[in-house]
């Protein structure tokens, strides 16, 4: 029996090489939202068609003097992409334990490569999540070289874990550029070992790995759960869905955040993920008056081990049962699309199963991609830990109570450590 170290995001990949090929359905009495999906498919081809190959420059041609690294999982940009994908996600012992890894991992991506090719196929070809972090990037550090012009130029950097431009990528970028700041900025609002702290963990290893000390004063912005600004994008997202529902329909509407959920031996671990999921949510319906019945649910379970729930899938049915049939799906602990939202959300959830439950009206709330407002709030988290000159929150310099990876604590001493 082999261990399994869950990276949330990764394990939704996992789960997609399981699932079988996507039944064609054919209702009407469902009336599911197309045309968002479609614009942001369409305009992900475009960005690919147009796609040249060249280094990061995001700025002016001063040097940059303040190095933000955009962390995230990633995804394949193309359908070529996806076999590298899953032979960094199959060799990476983070995440999982194989017996002989070195091997199995290449057999399993190479074997399950096609599979995974038609899941990302049907979301227009690849994920977008490259093309929305670089759109985000560029609207932060316009906004900071004005709000904070001590720390300027600002330069974003884009580290994903297993598809370029690496993590590793990005950080010799950075002190090949001479960068004085560097702010690891994760793109996941609320912290969860299996995401975060597996992104921080590799930025601590490039250093350690190769005997290097870095150039640049390290500090990390490690979750943002309710910053006024990201609550405030969720809430004008989920205002503007609720009003294309029926109107009669509307007051009637349960609103379903849905979040990538967690095996319970993680949670019960001390993870902190679940409650600043929680506290996300709950900023949001006070925001929004608390307009609406609303339930937290989790979504992308993979195997048969008890995971965090109610499932998402599971609570649709059950809620259909109970004759509530208007469902408003929000991706609450996504900010991009990617296969979550456009696929697992989009066609599992408010396409198939929608149909088959006979459910009335479900839409899903657009998710934060290119909203200007999404671009403020980035800058403003970042402007706010500049001005701080902290290393990290005081939660990441806790250690889950039950931890087993050593290499979290080093990690935490290794930012805990950075003179800024």
């Amino acid at each position: 029996m082999f261990l399994v170290n869950t990276n949330m995001a990764a394990l939704r990949m996992a789960r997609c090489i399981l699932i079988n090929n996507v039944k064609n359905s054919s209702y009407s009495k469902c009336c599911i939202f197309r045309q968002r999906t479609q614009q942001s498919r369409a305009a992900f081809s475009v960005a690919v068609q147009e796609k040249v190959e060249e280094p990061q420059v995001h700025t002016k041609q001063r040097q940059p003097k303040t190095g933000i690294l955009m962390l995230n999982m990633g995804g394949p940009e193309t359908l070529d992409d996806v076999h590298d994908f899953l032979l960094r996600l199959f060799l990476d012992r983070d995440l999982m334990q194989l017996p002989l890894q070195n091997k199995l991992g290449p057999f399993i991506a190479k074997r399950r490569t096609p599979k995974i090719q038609e899941q990302y196929s049907k979301i227009g070809g690849g994920s977008p999540i490259k093309m929305w972090t670089t759109e985000q990037g560029k609207g932060m550090v316009n906004l900071l070289d004005e709000m904070s012009p001590e720390t300027a130029p600002h330069k974003f950097y884009i580290g994903f874990r297993y598809v370029r431009p690496l993590t590793e990528e990005a950080i010799a970028e950075m002190e090949e550029d001479g960068i004085e700041r560097a702010i690891a900025f994760t793109q996941y609002p609320q912290y969860s070992c299996s995401t975060t702290g597996s992104s921080l963990n590799a930025i601590y290893r490039y250093y350690s790995k190769n005997g290097l000390k870095p150039k640049m004063k390290w500090s990390t912005i490690d979750r943002w759960p309710t910053h006024p600004l990201l609550i405030q994008c969720f809430a004008d997202h989920i205002k503007k869905e609720l009003d294309r529902f029926p109107p009669e329909k509307r007051s009637e509407v349960v609103i379903l955040f849905s979040a990538h959920s967690l095996p319970m031996s993680v949670v019960n671990r001390g993870d902190p993920y679940p409650q600043e999921v929680g506290a996300t949510v709950h900023k949001v319906m006070e925001k929004l008056q608390f307009c609406n019945p609303y339930r937290l649910v989790w979504q992308s379970k993979v195997g048969p081990m008890p995971w965090l729930g109610p499932q998402t899938d599971e609570t649709i049915k059950g809620l259909c049962h109970r004759g509530k049939k208007n469902l408003l799906l929000v991706p609450i602990a996504f900010t991009s699309d990617h296969i979550e939202t456009l696929h697992e959300l989009d066609i599992e959830y408010a396409d198939i199963l929608a149909g088959e439950c006979g459910v009335e009206n479900i839409r899903r709330a657009e998710s934060l991609n290119g909203n200007p407002l999404f671009f403020k709030a980035l800058a403003d988290v970042v402007h706010t830990h500049l001005k701080l000159n902290e290393p990290c929150s005081k939660q990441l310099m806790l250690r889950c109570p039950l931890c087993v990876n050593p290499v979290c604590s080093e990690t935490k001493d290794f930012f805990a450590s950075q003179n800024i």
